[in-house]
């Protein structure tokens, strides 16, 4: 599969100076698929590392053919869920459906997350996902798959860390019997303040941790740049 996709998608434009974007129309006029970007810019709300590790994980459960669907939970405008999608939709053998989960709700300037979410899944000729609005205390109960190939976690929007820890909790008590054996789950925000002093979501850590204590998983931890990512397979 060609994966480049990884390095290009949405916001890679983004802190680019004046001069650079005016080259790079002018690298893409001329058919060149090499552009500039400035030092140590990787994108927002996920990073080049984070696409990777991504790519590689739902890879895995594909390749392995893991029974059951692929969901996301906190997917706000879908930048994660696209990159999902598009392994998917290339690598998949069109049995599984990627269902992802949040409110939904006006944030961050972006006043209608579901209406930018399918744009982003249209715009890059993907199928749109089943969506699935609300608390995932309302939707997760009645509304998850019966069978779970792949979770993405990644629903921090930087509050308190015991509130969040309790939303992480809850969801995984949810999604964990769901599980087949070999799936993954993917965890965004995993690590402590000193490990990430940027780490605007804590409380995923402890919380992780705590829910896996009488559990025979264990965590692995992933390199992502400034970005907390960790993983774990059912057993």
């Amino acid at each position: 599969m060609d994966n480049r996709f990884i390095t290009r998608l949405f916001d890679w434009e983004t802190g680019v100076s004046r001069s650079a974007t005016l080259a790079n129309r002018a690298l893409r006029a001329l058919g060149r698929r090499a552009w500039l970007r400035a030092p140590g810019s990787t994108g927002y709300m996920t990073n080049i590392e984070v696409r990777q590790n991504l790519y590689h994980l739902v890879s895995q459960v594909l390749a392995y053919d893991v029974p059951g669907d692929l969901i996301e939970l906190g997917t706000f405008v879908g930048y994660t869920g696209v990159l999902i999608g598009k392994v998917l939709q290339a690598e998949g053998d069109g049995t599984r459906t990627l269902h992802l989960y949040d409110t939904f709700t006006p944030l961050w300037n972006e006043p209608d997350p579901r209406a930018a979410c399918e744009r982003n899944f249209r715009d890059h000729g993907l199928p749109l996902p089943s969506m699935h609005a609300g608390l995932f205390h309302d939707t997760l109960p009645t509304q998850l798959p019966a069978k779970v190939s792949f979770v993405h976690v990644d629903c921090g929007w930087g509050t308190d860390a015991d509130e969040h820890g309790r939303v992480i909790r809850d969801a995984m008590a949810e999604v964990y019997p769901r599980l087949s054996r070999g799936a993954i789950c993917s965890l965004i925000d995993y690590g402590s303040r000193e490990d990430l002093p940027e780490n605007q979501n804590p409380g995923v850590k402890p919380a992780i941790d705590a829910f896996l204590a009488d559990k025979p998983e264990e965590i692995s931890v992933l390199y992502a740049a400034e970005y907390g990512h960790a993983y774990f397979r059912k057993l």
